[in-house]
């Protein structure tokens, strides 16, 4: 009886975690982007670009956490 309770909580706290982490990384990607363009405009080139490509990185990694969170990660046909 209590089997399939845990089950169904595991699934969830799983869900619920993915759920989290990808709107952190999404937040985070966001900042770090802008904050990249800000440091872009004021002149620093090298760090602005490199805080804008790891602002696009965080933002597909909160993509792929969200997306596999809501169960719409699919597998390759073969």
């Amino acid at each position: 009886m209590i089997e399939p309770v845990l089950e169904i909580a595991a699934e969830f706290g799983s869900a619920a975690v993915r759920a989290v982490g990808a709107t952190l990384a999404a937040v985070a990607g966001a900042l770090v982007e802008l904050n990249g363009i800000e440091t872009l405009g004021a002149g620093e080139q090298t760090i602005g670009i490199w805080m804008a490509v790891f602002g696009g990185v965080l933002l597909v990694a909160g993509f792929v956490l969200a997306r596999e969170a809501v169960g719409l990660y699919r597998q390759p046909a073969n």
